[in-house]
């Protein structure tokens, strides 16, 4: 038993020396938070009575495949402080009335398609590991 748990910490010391590591990612990584709001700030805001994304000004000129990744990053965000599902189907994003309907599909499956977002029995939602590449997004979009 004591050999086990020695040759355990050996393999997790070499993945942490192991310059390959930092290509192992996962979806139950930590999101940073304060990532995570920097980015849906200029966006969106959270109802605290209903849970309803509240969408700026600013949101309605994004694109729809940015529209798409701030919903599914809100969604996050509020699975997070409500303890609710990060998830969500197509017909929750049309009720939000931010695109027509056939353009959230469409938008859907070419994010889907390019491995931006995931989908699970119908649900669609932002690996934890993809915050860090949408928020790079955002910044080129800015420039």
């Amino acid at each position: 038993m004591e050999l086990l748990v020695s040759f355990s910490k050996l393999i997790f010391m070499d993945q942490n020396n192991d310059p390959l590591a930092k290509l192992v990612v996962s979806e139950s990584q930590a999101v940073d938070r304060h990532q995570l709001s920097d980015l849906l700030s200029p966006y969106l805001s959270i109802n605290k009575e209903t849970r309803a994304l509240d969408f700026s000004g600013t949101f309605q000129e994004l694109p729809n495949a940015e529209k798409i990744l701030i919903i599914l990053s809100a969604v996050k965000a509020r699975s997070l402080v409500f303890s609710t599902e990060d998830r969500v189907t197509p017909s929750e994003i049309i009720k939000m009335d931010v695109a027509p309907e056939g353009s959230i599909k469409v938008t859907l499956k070419k994010l889907l398609e390019s491995r931006d977002i995931k989908s699970d029995s119908g649900k669609y939602y932002l690996p934890n590991y993809k915050l860090s590449q949408v928020v790079a997004r955002f910044k080129k979009l800015e420039k």
